[in-house]
């Protein structure tokens, strides 16, 4: 395999992983991150070959964004991500979560699947893979109204998702997406937001890592049904 031909696919592998983790450019990621520009676009555009340790600081950012990404799989394709989906770029949103207060999600216009609708994502998910639609502005910039968020339906402890952004419920059946901070009682947790105050001390019912975003002017909706698009 001649040079041009492992940058280029470098750079394609690299690009996937930041669209996943939620960058809206290769300059986003750049600056979000404090990586030189010139480089990660460079990187990204496939003009440059990308090292070992750069492979490596581009994958623990994305990892620590939900994607499962490893500097080998940047590298070589040989990634350790989970198996993809059969048809991994259509996905089921299943509801409304609140990146704001309190929202009602009880008069969501379910169907007979279980979801609002389905969209086409532009890259391929891992099995068991749901996804909700982002409400309220409490975590702007990371997050907008109509966002997509991709996360685990089978979820994971809320231990593992310390200081990072996370999917929750509560037992009383509400939804939110925040940072999620250890709480001052044991099984409970702080859910913190960029723009609103903090939500102290939750129980959670299931929690899941952010897999990733696609923001609202990416995505598309696949066998929409009418009426079932959320508030």
């Amino acid at each position: 395999m001649d040079e041009n031909r492992i940058r280029a696919e470098q750079g394609e592998r690299l690009r996937q992983a930041r669209i996943a983790a939620g960058y809206r450019s290769a300059r986003d990621a750049a600056l979000r991150n404090a990586w030189p520009e010139s480089t990660y676009r460079a990187h990204e555009a496939g003009t440059r070959t990308i090292g070992q340790d750069d492979a490596e600081r581009y994958a623990a950012r994305f990892r620590r964004d939900g994607v499962g990404v490893s500097a080998k799989g940047i590298l070589f394709g040989d990634d350790e991500a989970p198996d993809a989906a059969d048809e991994g770029q259509v996905v089921a949103v299943k509801g409304v979560i609140s990146a704001g207060g309190l929202i009602e999600t009880g008069d969501e216009q379910v169907g007979p699947g279980g979801d609002l609708f389905r969209i086409a994502v532009p890259f391929r998910v891992p099995h068991g893979t749901i996804a909700f639609r982002v409400a309220g502005v409490s975590m702007y910039p990371k997050y907008e109204p109509d966002d997509i968020v991709l996360c685990a339906e089978a979820g994971e402890s809320p231990e593992r998702l310390l200081d990072l952004y996370a999917a929750v419920a509560t037992p009383d059946g509400h939804r939110y997406l925040k940072k999620l901070l250890r709480g001052s009682r044991r099984g409970a947790y702080h859910l913190a937001s960029h723009n609103a105050p903090l939500m102290p001390d939750r129980r959670l019912i299931w929690a899941s890592g952010i897999i990733s975003t696609v923001h609202a002017q990416h995505w598309s909706r696949s066998g929409a049904r009418a009426g079932a698009g959320g508030p």
